[in-house]
């Protein structure tokens, strides 16, 4: 038989290793974001965006630029040569959609407030990454 002090001590350990195991499933059940999300809130993001979007040498403003992006891949995921519309990622949309002209093959640049401007891809390479 065990005294009393002991059995508290059983308990609070019992009750302690609850609480833990409680933790760790929590943090363990946190789901990535699905690839669709990744990709609306990419979208959002070049619709918020407070400078131009340079395509085949002109500017567009933000709006523009996530309107004409989202048409882009709503033709490319009805088409037959695409993966199924359930297969694209955040990746593919980046690379297949919002990097060039489908048209010409001209890169697409992001134009900053201050003037200075960068490819697209990287753009949103690098947002894609603060949102995983």
């Amino acid at each position: 038989y065990l005294n009393r002090s002991s059995k508290y001590l059983l308990l609070s350990f019992f009750i302690l290793g609850i609480f833990v195991s409680s933790l760790i499933s929590q943090t363990k059940s946190c789901d990535p974001i699905p690839e669709e999300r990744k990709i609306e809130i990419l979208l959002k993001k070049i619709g918020n965006f407070e400078g131009s979007f340079i395509r085949n040498g002109d500017a567009h403003d933000a709006k523009e630029a996530e309107n004409h992006l989202r048409y882009k891949l709503k033709e490319a995921k009805n088409s037959f040569f695409a993966p199924d519309p359930k297969e694209w990622t955040a990746k593919l949309f980046i690379e297949k959609i919002a990097t060039k002209s489908f048209l010409s093959g001209t890169p697409y640049k992001i134009r900053y407030p201050n003037g200075k401007e960068v490819l697209s891809s990287a753009w949103l390479n690098e947002e894609l990454r603060n949102i995983e």
